[in-house]
């Protein structure tokens, strides 16, 4: 009686690990990452960019960017989301600038929200949402289209305070991938 039991219990378990071995895995294995934006070349001057920060002159910083703002492609454009729950605009710049400190910008979340929080500066961040494992660009390409989002979306609240908030669309990162700026 044992031994049959002892049998059944082999053939079970040996059963099972075959089984679970043909299951696919959720998370496939790592492969070589196609990074978006490679070779991307800035066309803005960040010294200047940082003067007109100092100086608090966001029309002039909205009148710069507006080129990437007006000029939407198929797989690329940007979607303001400014409200008074917004970062200050200052703040949400910190958050972009931090992207020039890295060289890739990787959604590594495979559960939940697909999104990975790339930087934070005093209430603002940066995030990167889309399929697992999709890369792109920190800097300049990442950091050109959120300080567009940043400046463009730029928005005087009624206490005075310039916020700005809103997302840049990424569609040759993957269906529904995105860069957003948001208050953390």
């Amino acid at each position: 009686m044992q031994l049959k039991l002892l049998l059944i219990i082999t053939v079970l378990l040996s059963l099972t690990a075959t089984l679970v071995r043909a299951l696919p895995s959720p998370l496939a294995a790592p492969t070589s990452l196609e990074v978006l934006g490679e070779g991307y070349v800035s066309p803005f001057d960040y010294d200047f960019v940082n003067t007109l920060v100092a100086a608090g002159d966001y029309k002039a910083l909205k009148d710069m960017y507006s080129q990437f703002w007006n000029n939407p492609t198929a797989a690329e454009q940007g979607v303001c989301e400014t409200s008074q729950a917004s970062p200050p605009t200052n703040e949400a710049y910190g958050a972009v600038d931090e992207l020039n400190r890295r060289d890739s910008c990787c959604q590594w979340n495979a559960v939940q929200t697909q999104c990975s929080n790339l930087t934070n500066r005093g209430g603002a961040s940066v995030g990167f949402c889309g399929a697992y494992k999709a890369c792109l660009q920190c800097s300049p390409f990442a950091r050109d289209r959120m300080a567009t989002i940043a400046f463009y979306c730029a928005r005087q609240g009624s206490d005075g305070v310039y916020r700005s908030g809103g997302k840049w669309m990424l569609d040759g990162a993957g269906p529904g991938a995105r860069l957003i700026l948001y208050h953390n």
